[in-house]
């Protein structure tokens, strides 16, 4: 978390999004999030957030990354043509993050599979650097 935080991440706990907001165009504007607390202890002890009613709230962006898991998800390359995979369904990607789709950009464990979270926010720093050369050029 040290580290992350002198990256510039902002943590937000006990949130959850639920929503990915856009304008007229289609674009992204934000991501709606609603507020959690911990419930009653279940049988095992543990403690499960429960939303709390009427706590939504907005986050402005323009960019949506998803970050999910500790595996791609196998719909991403069976929804996008020409995404090449590697023998264990993680995405091939270059050094920078490009892909072999044009365009898309992909790194973290969807690449590596399971790893530090360190690695995939210099894997995201990498293709975010790549993104913008990519869109500045067009």
């Amino acid at each position: 978390m040290h580290h992350a935080k002198e990256e510039g991440i902002e943590f937000r706990m006990l949130c959850n999004p639920i929503e990915v907001l856009g304008d007229d165009r289609g674009w992204v504007r934000g991501v709606k999030c609603i507020k959690m607390e911990l419930g009653e202890p279940d049988a095992s002890g543990r403690r499960r957030p429960v939303e709390i009613e009427g706590s939504e709230f907005e986050i402005a962006c323009e960019t949506v990354v998803m970050a999910l898991g500790t595996s791609p998800n196998p719909l991403i390359a069976s929804t996008t043509e020409g995404l090449e995979t590697n023998r264990r369904g993680g995405l091939v990607a270059d050094d920078r993050g490009a892909t072999s789709r044009p365009g898309v950009f992909a790194g973290g464990d969807a690449v590596t599979g399971a790893a530090t979270v360190i690695l995939a926010m210099g894997a995201g720093r990498k293709a975010a650097a790549a993104i913008d050369e990519f869109v500045s050029k067009k």
